[in-house]
Formats: structure tokens, sequence, C-alpha cells
């Protein structure tokens, strides 16, 4: 088992593939990393009260999940002198993440995927490294995810579908075939995109919309149907 460092603590995200990276990879969790260089703090009861359910996980005294939490700007430089070469960037941020990963092709780093077991891959889907997809998705039939792409619970991304660097899909997003979503793209909750049709880059897809038209670059779209706002 080799060490994997993990970029980002979000409970949502690098929290909940803590519990079955290692049973489906067969490496080891060694750290989380923030990315910040004053010290990190937070008050784990105030923001737990802030929510319903008051379970949500935060990095405590140095640690996250029991692994130690490093915080530093230059924690490339803190990885290697750990001996760790391998990393899985989650920071939310898609902007921030795929500086990241610039950085991790950069230094020679190693990026790894977290692909929940019950994900379904169809035939001839090409997946780079370096991307989250979460339970019960489906990759359709020669979908392209190229790295730091998060794909969240139970989306489905039919066939032909294109997913640049670093963009994002929440929960139950649907997709038709060929749809293209650029660089750093994040399509919200329950959004459906019909077929031949493009997500600019950096553009945002709002919860529930219904998209028929391809979106500019840096946009935002929204509604039934989806329009720029």
């Amino acid at each position: 088992m080799e060490p994997v460092a993990i970029l980002g603590y979000h409970d949502g995200a690098a929290g909940q593939v803590e519990t079955w990276f290692e049973q489906t990879s067969g490496d080891r969790i060694a750290c989380f990393v923030y990315e910040s260089g004053e010290p990190f703090s937070v008050d784990v009861a105030a923001e737990n009260q802030r929510r319903v359910s008051r379970r949500t996980s935060f990095p405590v005294e140095g640690t996250f999940k029991g692994r130690p939490f490093i915080v530093t700007l230059e924690w490339a430089n803190k990885l290697k002198s750990m001996g760790i070469r391998k990393v899985l960037p989650l920071t939310p941020e898609n902007s921030v993440r795929k500086r990241q990963i610039q950085i991790c092709q950069e230094q020679g780093f190693e990026l790894v995927s977290a692909i929940h077991p019950s994900v379904l891959v169809l035939a001839e889907a090409i997946i780079a490294p370096g991307v989250w997809i979460n339970a019960g998705s489906i990759i359709g039939y020669k979908a392209e995810i190229q790295s730091g792409v998060i794909i969240n619970t139970g989306a489905s991304l039919d066939h032909h579908n294109v997913l640049e660097i670093c963009c994002q899909v929440d929960p139950g997003v649907t997709t038709a075939g060929n749809v293209t979503l650029r660089t750093c793209a994040h399509v919200h909750t329950g959004a459906t995109l019909i077929n031949r049709i493009e997500i600019g880059e950096g553009s945002i897809i709002g919860a529930g919309s219904v998209v028929l038209e391809s979106i500019p670059p840096h946009s935002t779209a929204v509604g039934v149907p989806a329009r720029v706002i």
C-alpha cells in the first residue's frame, strides 16, 4: 500500500472518500492537505449547531479522520519530504483544484482517482487519473472524463460526453449524449442537459435547470428552460 495525500478536507467529499478509498484502491491515505498560509482553526460545536445533522467532521488539533492534517502553502515540498508521491485532488473550488493539479504535474506527483465500487462505467469510456466519482453514478459509452473532475452521487452521464479538466457535476445531474463540459464548468444538483450541447469554460448551471442550448463561457444559467442571467 503506497501513501496518498488527499488535497481538501470537506467531510462531504474527502471525508466520505476516506470510508472506502483504501479498500477499493489498495493504497493508504497518509494525510489530508489544506493549502493556506494561515493557521487552521474551527469551532466544531458552533459549525454543527448550524446544521440539522450535527455529525460533520472537521480537522482538530492537526488531524482529520485520524490522519495528519497539513496546513501550508508549500504542500508539494512537504509531501516530498514525507516520501509521498501520490495525490488525490479533492479541493472543492474548481480553479484552485486545477492549479493544484498543475503543481502536481510539474513536481512529478502521480494523480490517483477515487471511484466508488457502485459506479457503472460503460464500454470504452476513458477516465483520466485524479478524478472522484461518487456512489451510484453512471459513466456512459465512450465518455471521456479528464483529470480533476468531480462527479457526485447518482449522476448519469450518457454516451460520448466529454468532461474537461476540473469541471464538477453535483448529485443527480443527468446529461444526454454528446454533451461537453468545458474546463472548470459546474453543473449543480438535479440539472438536466439535452444532447449535443456545450457548457462553456467556467460556467455554472443552477440546480434543477433544464438546459436546451449551449451556454457560453463564464456564464450562469438557471431555470426551465435555462437562461443566462
